[in-house]
């Protein structure tokens, strides 16, 4: 199976690299998009930056305005 790369630029720091596996579908970028936000979300809740109430509500919404609907 191929593998797609994707660096992203980090400003002040080294790129990320995101390896996706393919095919990718929208269903599975869809996924892909809210389990690296959960990463990320942990991540900076590890790293002591808990964000404000509002912020998390507001990614919530976010979040469920770009689930795909069947």
């Amino acid at each position: 199976m191929n593998s797609l790369q994707l660096t992203v630029p980090v400003p002040d720091s080294d790129p990320a690299l995101v390896t996706l596996p393919q095919p990718l579908t929208l269903q599975a970028l869809a996924c892909l998009e809210q389990a690296i936000a959960g990463t990320l979300r942990m991540l900076r809740r590890d790293l002591g930056g808990d964000a404000s109430a509002g912020v998390v509500e507001y990614a919530s919404w976010l979040r469920l305005l770009r689930t795909p609907r069947p």
